[in-house]
This record gives structure tokens, C-alpha cells and sequence, in this order.
């Protein structure tokens, strides 16, 4: 997140002092309070004096001076950072304190596991805040807990992995990318060879940021308050897109007269505004204005105006938020009676997405269905988040006796969200699961990108369907499909082994299904085996071409079909032999051509790809590979870059994400045709 060019920092910290000043002025009240403040003239705040250049520095201390001690790590039990009181006075110092634990992750930590992996000493990359230098390994996750180890960098040149990070997308709708992404990032690593640390920090905290990371997981890793202007902006970022309003406040008030970039007196509005202090937030906003922060270039007008009608202005509701900051987001979700405007939630910005689905007043249903949906599928919130905010959206009563199969014609996410908020009140197993078919068929075939983030919102769903000879057959492959596309391998195993069952039976619409469940049992499952039996692969094409019918190009999509399970299938390390080859054998024109076009391709990615996996390089593989997937992820990447990032993630180690890129590039019919 960058910062605004703005008025000098001495402007900035006169502010307090001025606006107390002002204050005595009775005359000057009455005119900042009158509802014709917006069409006024900026009133010239300012005198000469304050327009001046910096001060120079205060002298740093005398060489016998020592420098404060670090404070990363916090004791069990111990206070929050003492910057963060919000009983502090704002122009106290910053208070020493002691050493401060990492945040855990989810699901806490054990005694064994509080311990990072040790220093070996001084680097000579490390780099210095306020004479304090850096820990030499930061994270979050190791190894026992979902992370990669410490040396995930090693052997790759410090500039080699800025370049890496610098295009590293944050905006795809793939729970694999997600969580590839979350672990390179959060993982407790040291910063390689010719990489400062405090600017492999500050890149790490920024596609967190970027990527709408919770404030946990960004005030895990953020250096002590005070320290770095760009730390802390991507901090107070973190805790409005959250709303932790008693952190925010905190921390504005902390440190804000130490940086001259505006979003700190922005920050202060706001807070003034949650105390009730209306005239302090109008002074404040006219200082803004005076010091040009509050135009459509820098953002500010869309704050301005959400300022000005939570002060009880009848002012427009903004119509644009492009450019604006956090703080702006943060209003926003306070007025629920506004209309968000159409770019409110930005696809390839996740954080938007997040601080309007997590609102906490509520909003128009059609603007937090589609947030609470971009978020999830961009791995800003979680699952049950999503979930949440659907099956608690303000829905009229009428509109729940609908039938699913209508609703999912909408193409909308609040249609989708209404599927989900009538069949999670569903409690009659047949009707829940006649009703699942719509909006996991639906998904699939319209939103495949998003495909798999509903699979995962369903999965819960679709474990209480008994499968019994009641339940529509049909569903038996959605559901199966659905279950193994979310990981959910026990559920999926359950679900296959009672299809087959019934098949044997006599029941030959579940024999079906599970023959087209097969493939992803097998792309998902390492218990299924190692074989790929040709009679199994026999009975999967016989049911899909039945489902595809008769229809001119149900051929060719058949046969790409069986292409992109078998380049896959090789990919993870199966035989595949001349048998398995044999019925497109007859199509090879074709199939010659599916395997070189068709879906995302990144040569220059995969060839470094590569020769990163083969020489072990851990982190800058997984940087690669989320490169070369591309902005649609597995879903829409060629079978060359499945087939290379599969491998390269093997070669590594990472077979369980190599499996998952599988089983998302298969379950939406493998790569988009040329």
C-alpha cells in the first residue's frame, strides 16, 4: 500500500495543538457545524508558519548509548503493545516492554511448537528500525503447523525472489493458490542473500494486505509500533478492514505525529466520529481539504463524504471509492442505509471484498452476497464466514418458498445466496438433496471459477444426504464431484463405496454416477492407488459420453476430457501406458493439439519452474508455480502448465498441492479449448 504525497511533516504535527486552538472559537464551531459546510470555500486553517519544511532531525544518541531492545515476541499472558493502549497519551514515547510471542494460528500451538527456529548470529542483510535490528527468521506457521521451513529461500538470489513476489497474484478464486499463498507468506523463513529483512517484511505484509489476510495474521508479523511508517500503514490497514476500531484508534492516536501521510488523520476522523466528537471530525476534515487530500485523484472525495453524513450532513452518497483508502471502506460499512457504489468490491483487490462482507451493520443484501462470495473465493474470509452471511441475509419470507431451481437462474450472488439460505433451513434429506443438484450444476457450469469455493460451502451440506435408494441418482456424481473437490477424502470415499453398492444392486443410474466420480476419487485420493485400470477408465468414458449425448462436438469434448485425466494422472505419477491411450488414438490430430494450446501458458515460468524444483528451492518454486497457474488458477491453465507445476510441486515434496491443482483443473472439465 502506498503512500500519498502530502504536506510537509511539521504541518502534520501541529494539527493536535491547532485544532485545540481552533476549538476556542465559538464563531468558527458554529461555522464548521452549519449543513452548508460542502458547498463553502475550504477555510484557510494554515498560517505561513506551518506551511514551513521539516525540522531537521533530533541527533541520534551518543555512541555509548544503547540501542532499544527488539520486541517481537510477547510471553503467554503478557500485555498487548503498549502503543496500542488506547489510555496512552498520544506524544508519550514509545514504551519498552517485554519480549512479545507471535501470534499462534488457528487452532493454537503447542509448548513444543512456540519456539522459532534458532538465530546462527548477526546477518549482514539485516536491517535496523530506530536501532533495534530485525529477528533474523519472521513468521508465523512452521513446519508442524502447515508452514515451510525457515531456509524456504535458500539458494535463491534476494533479487531473484523481489521479482518473484513483486507479480505474485492475490486475486484468484483458487483454495489451492489460496492456501499456497498463505503458507509462503505467513511461514517462518529467513530473508535471502542480498534481501533486506525489513523489505522482505514489508513485501510479505503487503500481498497479505492486499489479499484481505486477517489482522491476526498481519499483526503477527508487523514490526513494533512506531518503528516503519510502511509497517504501520499496512497495520492500521489490517485493523479497519477488520473493524477492531479499539486498535485502530489506538494506534492513529500513537504514532500519528510521526508520519505526514494523510490516512493517519483520516484514521483520527474516524475516531473522533465513534467518540462523538462531531466538531473535532469536521476540523479535521477541513484540514484535509486544505491540504488538497480530499479530491478524487488522491481518493479523499468518497471519505469527505461519508465523513460528512456521519456527522449529520446532507451530503451524496459517494459514487465512486477507486483510490480511496481503508478508512473510506470502514465509513462505508458504518452507514448501512448507503448504497455501495458498483466498484466498492474490486475482484483483484480481495481486502475490499472482506471489509464489506465482515460488516457488521448489515448493508444492502446484494452488495455483502457478492463481497462474502469474492472474499471466500479469494481466501479473505473463510467458509463458514460465507456461509454466515448468506443464511443471515435480510431475505424476504416469500422468496424462501421459491423453488431452488428457479432461484439459480438468477446468475447472481444473491440468487446463489438464496439457494444456500433455503436449502441450509432444508430439513428433509430427499428435498435437500433434489435440491443440492441446482446450485452445484449451476456453479460449474457458469461460475467455474468459483466452482470450487461453492463445492467446499455444499460439502458440509451434502454429509447429512444419507445415500439410499430415495436420493436421486443424478446427485450421486454432484455430490461425489463436490466432496472431493472440497477435500473432503472420508466423505468422498463413504459416497463412492455406497453408488458402487448400489450399482451392484441393480440401480444402474448409481453405477453411472460412480463411474464419473471415479476419476476425481482417484486424482484426489493417494488410498485409492497407484493403478489406473483400464476397465475403470472404460466405464468413465461409456457414462460420459452418455451425458454428453449426441449432440456434434460431444466427441471432441469427450476426448479432451480423457486427454486432460490422463496428462494428469501421468503428471502425479501413474503408469500411463499404450492402452490407456487407445480410444483417442483415432482423434490424434486433435488430441496433438489439446496438449500445446488451450488455457493459460507461461513458458518463461515454467522453464524456471523447472530448474527450481529440480534443484530443491522451496519457496521460489512455490512462488513459480503460483505465477505460471496464472489469474484463473488450475481451472483455467493449459495442460502444459498442469503438467509442469504438478511435477515441480512433486519434486518438492508438495504432492497433497499437486493433487488439489488436479482435482480443480478436472473438476470443471479440465482447461478452456483454444
Amino acid at each position: 500500500m502506498t503512500g500519498s504525497s502530502g504536506p510537509s511533516a511539521a504541518a502534520w504535527r501541529a494539527r493536535s495543538g491547532f485544532v485545540r486552538a481552533l476549538a476556542l472559537i465559538p464563531t468558527l464551531v458554529s461555522v464548521m457545524t452549519g449543513a452548508a459546510l460542502a458547498q463553502q470555500a475550504p477555510l484557510q486553517l494554515l498560517p505561513p508558519e506551518m506551511r514551513a519544511p521539516s525540522p531537521a532531525p533530533a541527533p541520534a544518541p551518543g555512541p555509548g548509548a544503547p540501542p532499544p531492545e527488539p520486541e517481537w515476541r510477547v510471553a503467554p499472558g503478557a500485555p498487548s503493545d503498549p502503543m496500542l493502549d488506547p489510555t496512552r497519551p498520544s506524544d508519550a514515547p514509545p514504551p519498552l516492554a517485554a519480549p512479545r510471542e507471535i501470534a499462534p494460528p488457528p487452532g493454537g500451538v503447542t509448548d513444543s511448537e512456540r519456539t522459532s527456529p534458532g538465530d546462527t548470529g548477526p546477518a549482514a542483510s539485516d536491517a535496523e528500525v530506530s536501532g533495534g535490528p530485525l529477528p533474523h527468521t519472521i513468521g508465523l506457521l512452521t513446519p508442524r503447523v502447515g508452514g515451510f521451513p525457515d531456509t524456504l529461500w535458500e539458494g535463491t538470489p534476494g533479487a531473484r525472489v523481489a521479482d518473484l513476489l513483486a507479480v505474485l497474484p492475490v486475486g484468484t478464486t483458487s483454495p489451492v493458490m489460496a492456501d499456497l499463498r498463505r503458507r509462503l507468506l505467513l511461514s517462518v523463513q529467513r530473508a535471502p542473500v542480498g534481501l533486506d529483512t525489513l523489505d522482505l517484511l514489508r513485501t510479505r505484509l503487503d500481498l497479505l494486505a492486499a489479499a484481505g489476510a486477517s489482522a491476526d495474521d498481519i499483526m503477527a508479523l508487523a514490526a513494533p509500533v512506531g518503528r516503519d511508517a510502511r509497517v504501520d500503514r499496512l497495520r492500521l490497514r489490517a485493523l479497519l478492514v477488520d473493524a477492531d476500531d479499539r486498535r485502530a484508534c489506538a494506534l492513529a492516536r500513537s504514532v500519528r505525529a510521526r508520519y505526514p501521510d494523510p490516512i493517519w488523520e483520516k484514521a483520527t476522523i474516524h475516531c473522533d466520529l465513534l467518540d462523538g466528537r462531531r466538531d473535532a471530525a469536521l476540523l479535521g476534515l477541513s484540514l484535509l481539504r486544505e491540504m488538497g487530500a480530499d479530491t478524487d485523484a488522491s481518493g479523499g472525495r468518497a471519505f469527505s463524504l461519508l465523513v460528512e453524513r456521519l456527522a449529520g450532513l446532507n451530503s451524496p452518497a459517494p459514487d465512486r471509492m477507486a483510490g480511496a483508502t481503508p478508512v473510506a471502506w470502514r465509513l462505508l460499512r458504518r452507514l448501512p442505509d448507503v448504497k455501495a457504489p458498483p466498484d466498492a468490491v474490486d475482484p483483484s483487490a480481495p481486502w475490499t471484498a472482506r471489509a464489506l462482507a465482515l460488516a457488521e451493520q448489515g448493508g444492502p443484501p446484494t452488495v455483502r452476497a457478492a463481497a462474502a462470495e469474492t472474499a471466500a473465493a479469494a481466501g479473505a474470509v473463510s467458509l463458514e464466514t460465507l456461509g454466515a452471511v448468506w443464511a443471515g441475509l435480510a431475505i424476504d419470507s416469500r422468496d424462501l418458498e421459491t423453488p431452488v431451481s428457479q432461484v439459480v437462474q438468477g446468475g447472481t450472488a444473491r440468487a446463489r445466496a438464496l439457494a444456500y439460505a433455503i436449502l441450509f433451513r432444508e430439513t428433509n434429506p430427499t428435498k435437500l438433496a433434489e435440491g443440492l443438484l441446482y446450485p452445484l450444476e449451476t456453479s460449474r457450469a457458469r461460475t467455474p471459477g468459483l466452482y470450487p469455493t461453492h463445492a467446499r460451502l455444499y460439502a458440509p451440506l451434502i454429509r447429512d444426504i444419507p445415500v439410499e435408494p430415495r436420493v436421486p441418482s443424478l446427485l450421486g456424481e454432484a455430490a461425489g464431484r463436490a466432496l472431493y473437490t472440497a477435500g473432503a477424502l472420508e466423505a468422498g470415499r463413504a459416497w463412492l463405496h455406497r453408488l458402487e453398492a448400489q450399482g451392484r444392486a441393480g440401480d444402474t443410474d448409481a453405477e453411472d454416477a460412480a463411474a464419473l466420480v471415479w476419476p476425481l476419487a482417484r486424482l484426489a485420493d493417494p488410498a485409492v492407488g497407484d493403478a489406473v485400470p483400464t476397465d475403470r477408465l472404460a466405464y468413465w468414458r461409456q457414462a460420459r459420453a452418455a451425458r454428453l449425448g449426441g449432440a456434434s462436438h460431444s466427441r471432441e469434448t469427450l476426448d479432451r476430457d480423457h486427454v486432460v485425466l490422463l496428462s494428469l494422472l501421468e503428471a502425479l505419477g501413474a503408469d500411463i501406458g499404450e492402452a490407456h491411450w487407445l480410444p483417442v488414438r483415432t482423434n490424434r490430430v486433435f488430441v496433438e493439439a489439446l496438449t500445446v494450446t488451450g488455457g493459460h501458458t507461461a513458458p518463461d515460468d515454467l522453464a524456471a519452474l523447472e530448474q527450481a524444483s529440480a534443484a530443491g528451492r522451496l519457496g521460489e518454486t512455490v512462488a513459480l508455480v503460483l505465477n505460471a497457474l496464472g489469474p484463473d488458477g488450475p481451472a483455467g491453465a493449459s495442460l502444459e502448465t498442469l503438467r509442469g507445476v504438478i511435477r515441480g510441486l512433486r519434486s518438492v515434496g508438495l504432492d497433497d498441492a499437486a493433487r488439489r491443482v488436479a482435482v480443480e483443473a478436472f473438476a470443471v472439465d479440465g482447461p478452456p479449448e483454444s
